[in-house]
């Protein structure tokens, strides 16, 4: 049975002075990295509904760690928002009490795509 966790999320999607610290650093390969990151991250949600799904805690901490992490270092603050109460679930062992937070999680991917694609003038 899912229950709801669903506190206020933050309405900053992505932390701007992180994003452009990143770009800077990384120059030419920056484009990449925010394909690999949205690739990634996509591939992730879906591993982490299986987790929720299996109640597989194990699985699900080492998947919302990597996108954690992966988040942090671009600015995209919902994810890390998000990725952060999924870890902690798994630590609880009771993921599988949230399946509403990874469906938020796919909403906030497809609203952190979309604002960096607009930020990057590619849309």
């Amino acid at each position: 049975m899912s229950q709801t966790h669903d506190q206020t999320l933050t309405d900053i999607v992505i932390d701007y002075e992180q994003f452009d610290e990143m770009r800077d650093l990384l120059e030419d390969d920056f484009q990449e990295l925010v394909s690999t990151y949205i690739i990634d991250s996509r591939h992730r949600i879906g591993l982490l509904a299986t987790a929720v799904t299996e109640n597989d805690n194990v699985n699900g901490f080492e998947i919302a760690h990597a996108i954690k992490g992966a988040s942090a270092n671009l600015g995209a603050v919902q994810m890390l928002e998000l990725s952060s109460k999924l870890q902690e679930a798994s630590r609880a062992n009771t993921i599988n009490q949230y399946e509403s937070t990874v469906k938020q999680m796919m909403a906030a991917m497809d609203t952190l795509e979309a604002d960096i694609q607009k930020y990057l003038g590619l849309s």
